[in-house]
């Protein structure tokens, strides 16, 4: 194999089931998997930060922008976990250990950790809708 092949063979991306076995697929699940509950964390720490200064300067509408960023990642978190699933041809059949069967359930469990995280991140948000900022200080 020369060099130019090798270098073809690492870099050109791999396609369905194959490409859940290297860096970026896997990659992708953990991001699809992961990424909503930690934005509903991290959603949950920048508003209670940026309470103390809304309500010491008056502002509701800047509280506004975290929970709808963190929202925003949280479902684009599902979307990707969502395009892993489509990507081994969706279902739920697993009857098999393979790395098909495998991607399918952490895809599904991505998308279910992530719609879970989307409505804690609303539930948070109605929060900042009902309350006023130094009523919840």
């Amino acid at each position: 194999m020369s060099v130019h092949e090798s270098f073809d063979a690492i870099n050109t991306p791999a396609e369905g089931p194959v490409a859940f076995t290297r860096w970026r697929g896997l990659l992708s699940l953990s991001l699809g998997l992961l990424l909503g509950p930690i934005v509903a964390l991290v959603n949950q720490e920048l508003i209670y930060s940026a309470n103390m200064w809304a309500c010491g300067h008056g502002a509701r509408g800047p509280m506004h922008i975290i929970p709808l960023l963190c929202l925003a990642v949280a479902v684009g978190a599902g979307l990707t976990a969502r395009h892993d699933w489509k990507a081994v041809g969706g279902g739920v059949h697993d009857e098999e250990a393979t790395v098909e069967q495998r991607t399918r359930f952490i895809a599904l469990l991505g998308m279910l950790m992530s719609a879970f995280s989307a409505a804690v991140i609303v539930a948070q948000w109605a929060a900042i809708v009902v309350f006023e900022p130094c009523m919840r200080a």
